[in-house]
């Protein structure tokens, strides 16, 4: 299941309108959580399973569990555009929760969370950000239909490319 929320905002000290993004994505695959984690938590090689993930690089590393760590991604899905962004982990805890800070492109918080469901694994993916960019912010009326669009195109891909690297289904969950 896809939900979107999109809202402007008015930011007074800037004078300008803001767009908010928030998504949430969530998949259900009858791999057990160990092998869930150990494939979404080895971000440096989402790129070689993950369509439209065009790299991960490691900025800094964190301390031993991970927290800390600033990771450089670029995502590209069906615009012309690349999206680079920093995202500095900001809370781990194994098979459980990874969550992190974005900043460049694209400013917020994004977390996974896995759950044992029916015997499987529940994938939560939630993102609450905002465009980075000042020319992101353009009151472009259609704008928010690209970016989810692009979302959902990113988040198909991942799905698809983890039941291919896990060797068993990824379902899109309906709530």
């Amino acid at each position: 299941m896809y939900k979107n929320i999109t809202k402007t905002e008015l930011r007074s000290d800037e004078e300008k309108s803001t767009t908010s993004y928030r998504f949430q994505t969530v998949w259900w695959t009858p791999a057990v959580i160990d092998q869930v984690w150990e494939t979404l938590a080895s971000y440096k090689a989402w790129p070689s399973w993950w369509r439209g993930i065009q790299s991960v690089e490691v900025l800094r590393n964190g301390d031993q569990s991970g927290v800390g760590t600033v990771l450089r991604q670029g995502w590209r899905s069906r615009l012309p555009y690349t999206l680079v962004f920093d995202l500095e982990m900001l809370r781990i805890e194994s098979k459980k929760l990874l969550e992190g800070r974005a900043s460049g492109d694209l400013d917020g918080i994004c977390r996974w969370t896995f759950t044992p469901v029916n015997g499987g694994t529940e994938i939560r993916f939630d993102v609450d950000v905002q465009p980075g960019r000042w020319w992101m912010n353009l009151p472009i009326p259609f704008a928010p239909r690209i970016v989810r669009a692009n979302f959902e195109a990113i988040m198909r891909w991942g799905r698809e490319g983890l039941a291919q690297k896990l060797g068993v289904p990824v379902e899109l969950c309906m709530q």
